[in-house]
């Protein structure tokens, strides 16, 4: 086989993979974008300006590429090689003396450039971006307030609480619900039957007027139910940033990469309440989230390797199996993550390291493959 054919053949697969993965791209990110859309119509509806509506939209667009483009680069290489297959092309190409890693090599060079957009992406942007998102929720929040409580959905992004609302109409709520959590389990439940919402005098906060109210614990100090017929109770908009309030600590999704290594550097000077075995699980989180963004950039490369020969050995061509299979080894990815996450209070099992056991095994496997098809 000449240099020429080899180079037609390059650029035939390059065209169709490229082809496919722009329209999954477009496909998934708009989905994604869609419902958000709605909320933002709603939004401007209620009052709230169309510059910070825009930017609130905008600091959402980051995360939804960080998701959409493994999930498209995965789907491009099954669904286009599996149609090489499905056609009788790539027998025609190994026929013709071209190997298998030869057709996979220009998909291969666009999911190392994907790689290094999502690592990007999750190292500086995406973090960037969620505490951009915080900061106009924010201001939000001062312009709009009840534009901050969804009817019908937990809402968490207050932090220290988890605010549910049943209905509202105008600045009166119905239902509510506000978990007050402590160290990760409730500590404190109020529930009244109805209530109304407005910003503070100052402007920094959520005055929420709750009326009808039982509270459990009634006193923070002793435990104990009780009920009172009025209870106003303000939500700090300022938290809203993701920061510490005592010292200005980012959370660990809003830090980048480098600040998770300085984090990481002087965690004894920023948790100093801290005892010894606390600052381990806390260097450890740090850890885990510092592997995860890494091994969800490799993911692209992964995919590549992965997917290319697994559907040119099953020969399906079917839009639905590709977005079903591509969604399966997301989610194998995902569920690694959360199983290391839920290991940091246990640092001596190395959950930094199972986040990338997916990555590998994808590798490996792909590579096998691979051979196999040669």
């Amino acid at each position: 086989m000449g240099r020429t054919a080899l180079r037609i053949v390059s650029r035939y697969v390059r065209d169709s993979y490229l082809v496919t993965f722009g329209m999954t791209l477009f496909v998934l990110t708009f989905v994604m974008c869609v419902m958000v859309l709605f909320r933002i119509t709603d939004a401007i509806a209620a009052g709230g300006s169309l510059a910070l509506i825009t930017k609130i939209f905008l600091a959402g667009l980051p995360s939804a590429f960080g998701f959409s483009i493994p999930v498209s680069i995965i789907t491009a290489a099954l669904l286009t090689f599996g149609k090489l297959s499905a056609n009788g092309e790539i027998t025609a190409m190994k026929g013709s003396g071209i190997r298998m890693l030869q057709i996979m090599a220009a998909p291969i060079l666009f999911a190392l450039l994907m790689s290094s957009v999502c690592l990007y992406l999750n190292a500086e942007l995406i973090p960037t971006s969620y505490h951009a998102r915080r900061e106009a929720l924010r201001q939000l929040g001062i312009e709009s307030p009840l534009q901050l409580i969804e009817e019908g959905r937990p809402i968490r992004d207050f932090p220290g609480i988890t605010f549910y609302v049943g209905s509202k109409r105008g600045q009166n709520i119905e239902d509510v619900l506000i978990y007050q959590n402590q160290k990760g389990s409730v500590a404190r439940t109020i529930r009244a039957q109805r209530g109304t919402i407005s910003a503070t005098a100052d402007k920094t906060g959520l005055l929420v007027d709750l009326y009808e109210v039982r509270i459990d614990p009634f006193y923070e100090d002793r435990p104990g139910p009780g009920t009172a017929s009025h209870f106003p109770y303000v939500i700090d908009l300022n938290r809203l940033t993701g920061a510490d309030p005592a010292g200005g600590v980012k959370k660990k999704s809003d830090m980048t990469l480098l600040e998770i290594m300085d984090a990481r550097y002087r965690i004894k000077q920023i948790y100093p309440e801290l005892d010894a075995n606390a600052l381990e699980q806390q260097d450890m989180s740090l850890r885990v989230e510092f592997h995860k963004r890494i091994v969800l950039a490799v993911a692209c490369f992964a995919f590549v390797l992965l997917g290319a020969p697994l559907a040119t050995k099953t020969h399906r061509q079917e839009t639905t199996v590709g977005i079903g299979i591509s969604l399966g080894l997301i989610f194998l990815f995902y569920l690694f993550i959360i199983a290391a996450e839920t290991l940091i209070k246990h640092p001596w099992t190395q959950p930094h390291l199972i986040v990338w056991i997916p990555a590998v095994v994808s590798i490996g496997l792909g590579l096998i493959l691979i051979k196999r098809c040669d």
